[in-house]
């Protein structure tokens, strides 16, 4: 629902993605700090006392939380909340890649089916089937891909923040620091690393790939987006082969 939110936004009152989020980080980041303050007190602040943690913090801030929502807001102001979160959670091909690659094995056949569905989808909701030209643009495709990159980060590199210091605070502090690079969602964010806590990062951003046809709903049925037959298609193809990932790895 933030990604039809912040197309309204884009649309009918001329805010800009960087804008958005700089507000939306800050301000949720300040709250959920705050919130931890009154909890736990000055004991918020050991994330910072050790350099391993402190690099971590900066890094999930920067780029699982930063970078993440800014691509994403990105893409959404340059085509629709549908298309560009159907491209952001493509995300979990490129986490089974870096699994595959640190484990130093093959990939399973069912993984190399489920990545040739992906970039089947991702081909038809960008050219739609046509080679010779782009149906969204440059741009739209760029800052989707990048969304995706951003959001493998978000899933896999807080495992140890989430680990020692909690949900809560990691996403406190991420919020924040990603927040201050740019100068909210508490619920979502939090309850999202808290699941990845539990499950991991592989079936946890699996999970999490309801999200783009929620988006993709709304979009239609809020903001009177159109999508075409080869649109459906590609996010049927992208939605359906991380949905088989999750199936066969759970």
């Amino acid at each position: 629902m933030s990604g039809v939110m912040g197309k309204y936004l884009f649309d009918a009152k001329d805010l800009t993605a960087t804008w958005l989020v700089t507000v939306r980080l800050l301000g949720a980041g300040i709250c959920l700090l705050l919130l931890m303050y009154q909890r736990k007190g000055n004991s918020i602040f050991r994330v910072w006392k050790r350099e391993d943690s402190a690099v971590n913090q900066l890094i999930f801030g920067m780029i699982g939380m930063a970078m993440c929502q800014m691509t994403y807001f990105l893409a959404i102001q340059e085509s629709n909340p549908g298309t560009a979160t159907v491209l952001q959670y493509s995300a979990p091909i490129l986490i089974m890649v870096f699994f595959v690659l640190v484990e130093k094995r093959f990939p399973k056949k069912e993984e190399v089916l489920v990545l040739a569905a992906v970039i089947v989808g991702i081909f038809l909701l960008a050219t739609h089937g046509s080679i010779k030209n782009l149906v969204i643009t440059n741009a739209a495709l760029f800052w989707g891909l990048l969304s995706a990159f951003a959001f493998a980060v978000y899933n896999v590199q807080p495992k140890k923040l989430l680990d020692e210091f909690g949900t809560l605070e990691t996403t406190g502090w991420g919020m924040f620091v990603g927040g201050v690079v740019f100068l909210g969602t508490i619920v979502a964010f939090s309850c999202y690393l808290h699941g990845i806590s539990m499950l991991g990062p592989v079936q946890g951003s699996m999970l999490g790939c309801v999200e783009p046809l929620v988006a993709t709903i709304l979009s239609a049925t809020v903001l009177g987006q159109a999508f075409g037959m080869i649109d459906v298609v590609g996010i049927l193809c992208i939605v359906g082969a991380v949905t088989a990932l999750t199936v066969l790895d759970a």
